[in-house]
């Protein structure tokens, strides 16, 4: 069955009615327990034997991964359908506002299509193959917990509760058909330099001003985009206490990202020796912490989980574009972990921000996409 076809047997309604409902569900990192319980269900309604691991601990949420299994073709390897249940701040209190194209909130909050149009694309596409009596393989669902705070429910995710070893992240901010092999090494920098306090005014010779550390080391860092593959940024500086104080306390957050894990690293390390020698060369110090916030993938475009992805697109007439990201998702963690994996795009716009739109076409086109890696070919 061709794209247009298949799209006429969504009931679009029911579809945009559920979206609007899982919106309006808070579900702020850390607090998805109410949307935990909600897509459960849904689950289960759909004859999958789910299970609830216990991530949430790890990092003080209120739910872990909802994981469900159902069996399908025992003849063929399962496949992995991934969402995240959080959203990122302000997420409280959505309003949806639907159109005839899009849906938008009411523009005091993001609108949480990312990642609620990976959930509702992931239900919907297994109710259609339900509706239309279609033979399925065996589909593992994961609904992750914290993913917009670190990744932090696929991070401490119960891998044991998952057979696949291939899997499809929903959630690019990029068209219905792109299909995202290659995410950066994610490196988080904090420097704290520790200056000398003094008068400002009366004795401002005996200070080291921590202030002026941080800004001549920043002076020698390489910002802004670096290669085709690296990124680095300065997000957050914090010092001081009053103009009449040489500041003693400075605190610098930046990150590093590079498509090349051993670049990233090298990076993240330049960045760390910068913020050292710029303070001893004043008599001071600066104690820097590197975190690595998730390590890059690169998938080979003849690899299995891309040619199963390309495939279903073929199937449906859609165009599919081999593309990466500067940005992260659960399936950094799903390779980290042995599970071949690559982020598929959804089609939402302006993400992270109260502007955020989930076009209606691409959210038909993603639940037939979730059809066309479902289903088995007869």
């Amino acid at each position: 069955m061709n794209l247009q076809d298949l799209k006429k047997r969504i009931p679009m309604e029911d579809v945009i009615e559920e979206f609007c409902r899982l919106v309006r569900t808070d579900s702020h990192s850390g607090e998805e327990g109410d949307m935990s319980e909600t897509v459960s269900s849904k689950l289960k309604e759909l004859g999958f034997e789910v299970t609830k691991d216990d991530a949430g601990r790890h990092f003080g949420g209120d739910t872990g991964n909802i994981v469900g299994r159902l069996e399908g073709d025992k003849g063929l390897p399962p496949i992995i359908l991934c969402a995240h249940m959080d959203r990122v701040a302000p997420g409280r209190k959505v309003v949806p506002v639907v159109s005839e194209e899009s849906i938008v909130s009411s523009g005091d909050t993001v609108l949480g299509a990312d990642d609620v149009a990976g959930i509702v694309s992931i239900l919907s596409g297994l109710r259609l193959a339900s509706d239309l009596g279609a033979k399925l393989r065996p589909v593992e669902v994961i609904f992750t917990a914290s993913e917009e705070n670190g990744l932090l429910g696929a991070r401490y995710m119960d891998y044991s509760l998952v057979k696949s070893k291939m899997a499809y992240v929903f959630d690019g901010a990029k068209p219905v058909g792109t299909i995202i092999t290659a995410s950066p090494t994610h490196i988080r920098i904090k420097a704290d330099m520790k200056g000398r306090s003094a008068h400002a005014a009366n004795n401002p010779e005996d200070g080291i001003s921590a202030i002026q550390l941080a800004a001549e080391a920043i002076t020698r860092l390489p910002l802004g985009k670096i290669d085709e593959e690296t990124t680095a940024n300065i997000g957050v500086i914090e010092g001081g206490i009053d103009t009449n104080i040489v500041c003693e306390r400075a605190m610098i957050l930046g990150e590093v990202r590079s498509l090349v894990d051993e670049r990233a690293l090298d990076l993240a390390s330049e960045f760390s020796e910068v913020f050292k020698n710029a303070a001893a060369e004043r008599g001071a110090t600066a104690e820097v912490i590197l975190h690595t916030h998730y390590r890059c993938y690169k998938i080979p475009d003849e690899a299995p989980v891309v040619a199963h992805a390309v495939s279903a697109l073929s199937a449906l007439g859609m165009p599919a574009s081999i593309d990466s990201s500067m940005g992260g998702s659960d399936a950094n963690m799903f390779n980290a972990n042995g599970i071949q994996s690559v982020c598929l795009g959804m089609g939402f716009r302006q993400v992270h921000s109260c502007r955020e739109e989930m076009p209606i076409d691409e959210l038909a086109n993603a639940i037939c996409l979730v059809y066309g890696l479902v289903t088995v070919k007869e």
